[in-house]
């Protein structure tokens, strides 16, 4: 198998040139990327119960304060 000569990238090409590619994520955890409408939607499509009665109450819990109260969080939107 025949691979082409790639030519190496002057040093100061070489920030615009990895600027100018495209970008993809590589690693993301989607319970914890779920806005609160979004979560709330999910829970009354999916009918689960989730400690929120509404989408402002659970907007205002996103206003954690210690880890317990970011993983109730966390958990209501992976189980939707």
């Amino acid at each position: 198998m025949h691979y082409p000569t790639v030519k190496p990238v002057a040093a100061e090409r070489l920030p615009a040139l990895l600027a100018g590619m495209p970008k993809a994520e590589l690693h993301i955890h989607i319970e914890g990327s779920l806005e609160p409408e979004l979560i709330f939607a999910l829970a009354q499509r999916n009918r689960i119960d989730i400690p929120y009665a509404s989408v402002e109450e659970l907007r205002r819990a996103y206003a954690f304060s210690n880890l317990q109260s970011f993983l109730d969080i966390y958990y209501a939107g992976a189980s939707v």
